[in-house]
């Protein structure tokens, strides 16, 4: 311990070592003990006595009078002659030296020597602080004093040299002034990164705006530095030198071609994470059946278009057509009456008061018969109907009844009382005429006064001719028969003879007669189409080639030629062919139904190449209508589809159609 007196003699300090003498306890004297940080070694301790009038007594420890073993400074003060009773001792503490600027703590106390006696004053919160033993103590104590700026470095006090390393070194409240030995970049974007160039030389950044690493190509975007992920925007991002070069190679690859667009290439998405077809986006294309320019209503697209690129046939870029298998019918037609929505309004035949498909009731001589057969001068009257049990009738305009001519009747088509089954019949164009045929080769011509009738031994048991026709003018009348004969009446019967049986018959112009049917008479049934042609006589029949009915079972019931180039037949199951007068090979038709509808009848509005085609399903009847371009809509039954079997159809125009069924049933269009 070491230790010092001020005496009351003239040798006023003393200091003397810790094992020195205690002052006399006789005399008046105080023992100052005085702590400090034992790494304050180059600072200083002064003590100062003060007794008044007389001189004041001073003692100061400096380096190297400190011992960090012994952190506490022994001070004995003893009273002097000339002071008085009472002593004040002042304690001072001063870093790095004695010099009053340098004073961190003081503290002062009064002491009182009015009678002798040993008193101490012990100090151990002296500010002394000096962690790093640099001589310099940080602020603090009761004055709040002291220089060092960081008293856990030995290498930062007040006057030390500023060193390059991001600190105050020399506790101005600044770094790294004056010192020179770094390179500092321009980073404008603040993404971390100066700009490329010889930067500049500085401990300490010229700005914020300046950092040490170099390297971006590009300081006016954050999102463009050597850190980066390259993304496809045409910019190289990660400043390697290279623009997208995540982008440039593989399927896909900028600006190579695609064909999802019309003159497309791969170009960056949106997103810049990848590429994406680019280009003139194609216009879809609609199929277009009909070539009216008009595609089927939501219909699906089915091709594309590029600007500039002639339109594809059968094609169109839109989808206004509400029927695509009739090219009359679009947004651009005129309504006719003829129960379609020819201008695809959504309405049918409006403003034209021209009536619709119905049932034609209220006529008593209709009702009951199973109307097999229908037939209708060209211009719309007289119309007739026959079927069993004798039932034949006449409507002579439009707003007469029906008249019968049944076998009840006097001016009945075969013997009295007859119940005969009429199952085709013409009308002759030349003089409105009728020609019926039926059961057991009965025929009949009516001339709406009497009926000149005869029968014609048909071979077979319950035989019948099923078809009728006549063409020139005169008329010269033809009938086919169930056991495949073609039956010309001329001056004298003549009969042509071939296998199978004939269901259906119809000319084409004078010299021409396709007669429809089947080989044999029992299952499994093939279908059949014969041409006969007129040379000098009408000799044998050329068979045709019916395609696509390859293992079909069945025969075909109707045919109808609309002209040289389009000729119709229908059958069993949902058998139609088409075919023309300069070919043999017919082509089937797929039916636009599900279920195996029995078609019977077909017949062909003239000057048109639409067919209107019979059938049953079970035992409702339906309606279609068929077209060079496929299905097309048919007019609706009024009162919905009926429920009895339909049997024929005569047609003079779109706007005038008629349709004979069992049970009375008799549609007329348009029926009021």
């Amino acid at each position: 311990m070491r230790q010092s007196a001020i005496l009351l003699l003239p040798l006023l300090l003393l200091a003397c070592k810790k094992d020195s003498k205690e002052p006399d306890t006789k005399q008046a004297a105080v023992h100052v003990k005085i702590g400090h940080h034992p790494k304050f070694s180059q600072g200083c301790i002064r003590v100062e006595a003060h007794g008044g009038a007389g001189e004041p007594a001073l003692v100061e420890f400096k380096e190297p009078q400190f011992d960090s073993n012994d952190p506490v400074l022994n001070v004995a003060v003893f009273r002097k002659a000339d002071w008085a009773r009472d002593v004040e001792i002042t304690v001072r503490v001063f870093e790095n030296g004695c010099r009053a600027e340098q004073l961190v703590d003081e503290r002062k106390r009064t002491f009182s020597f009015a009678s002798a006696g040993r008193q101490e004053w012990l100090l151990e919160d002296l500010h002394t602080a000096d962690e790093d033993g640099d001589g310099f103590v940080p602020p603090g104590g009761p004055m709040n004093r002291g220089t060092d700026c960081d008293d856990l470095r030995e290498a930062a006090f007040p006057g030390a040299p500023e060193l390059c390393n991001g600190r105050d070194d020399n506790c101005d409240g600044q770094m790294e002034t004056g010192v020179v030995n770094k390179a500092w970049y321009l980073d404008g974007d603040r993404d971390g990164f100066g700009l490329n160039g010889p930067g500049t030389e500085a401990c300490d950044p010229p700005s914020e705006l300046y950092v040490e690493v170099d390297g971006d190509c590009n300081d006016a975007r954050a999102d463009i530095h050597p850190n980066i992920v390259e993304k496809c925007n045409g910019s190289d991002d990660n400043c390697d030198g290279r623009d997208d070069e995540l982008f440039t190679e593989g399927p896909g690859a900028l600006g190579t071609a695609c064909t999802e667009f019309c003159n497309g290439t791969y170009a960056c998405n949106d997103a810049q994470t990848g590429t994406v077809c680019t280009g003139t986006p194609p216009t879809p294309l609609y199929a277009d059946a009909d070539s009216d320019g008009e595609g089927e209503k939501e219909s699906a697209p089915e091709g594309e278009l590029c600007p500039g690129a002639p339109m594809p046939p059968m094609m169109a870029d839109n989808t206004r057509d509400c029927d695509d298998a009739d090219p009359s019918t679009n947004t651009q037609a005129t309504e006719v009456c003829d129960g379609l929505d020819n201008d695809c309004d959504g309405q049918v035949d409006e403003e034209m008061s021209c009536g619709s498909l119905k049932k034609v009731d209220g006529d008593p001589v209709l009702a009951g018969g199973n109307w097999r057969t229908v037939a209708v001068h060209p211009s719309g009257y007289p119309v007739w109907v026959a079927g069993l049990d004798g039932k034949l009738a006449v409507k002579m305009n439009a707003t007469s009844t029906f008249i019968s001519h049944g076998g009840d009747t006097t001016t009945r088509c075969g013997p009295a009382g007859n119940t005969l089954d009429w199952h085709a019949a013409w009308v002759n164009p030349n003089n409105s005429y009728l020609v019926v045929v039926g059961e057991d080769g009965w025929i009949g011509e009516h001339n709406v006064g009497s009926c000149d009738h005869t029968q014609i031994n048909i071979p077979g048991t319950s035989d019948y001719f099923s078809g009728v026709v006549g063409v020139g003018n005169p008329a010269q009348v033809f009938a086919v028969s169930t056991v495949g004969h073609l039956y010309e009446f001329t001056g004298a019967t003549e009969r042509h003879d071939s296998s199978g049986r004939y269901w259906g018959l119809h000319a084409l112009g004078n010299d021409a007669l396709y007669a429809v049917g089947s080989t044999g008479e029992s299952s499994p049934l093939t279908p059949v189409v014969n041409l006969y042609i007129r040379n000098t006589t009408w000799g044998t029949p050329a068979a045709h080639n019916l395609q696509g009915t390859t293992g079909y079972n069945g025969g075909l019931r109707a045919v109808w030629a609309a002209d040289s180039t389009l000729i119709y037949a229908v059958g069993d199951r949902g058998l139609v062919v088409k075919g023309d007068g300069q070919s043999r090979d017919w082509e089937r038709v797929l039916s636009p139904s599900g279920a195996a509808i029995n078609y019977v009848s077909v017949a062909a509005p003239p000057g048109t190449k639409n067919a209107y085609i019979i059938g049953n399903e079970d035992s409702v009847g339906r309606l279609q209508r068929l077209t060079p371009y496929g299905w097309a809509k048919a007019p609706a039954f009024a009162t919905g589809e009926p429920i009895v079997q339909l049997r024929d159809i005569a047609v003079t125009s779109t706007s005038n159609f008629w349709i004979v069924g069992d049970d009375g049933h008799v549609y007329h269009f348009p029926e009021p």
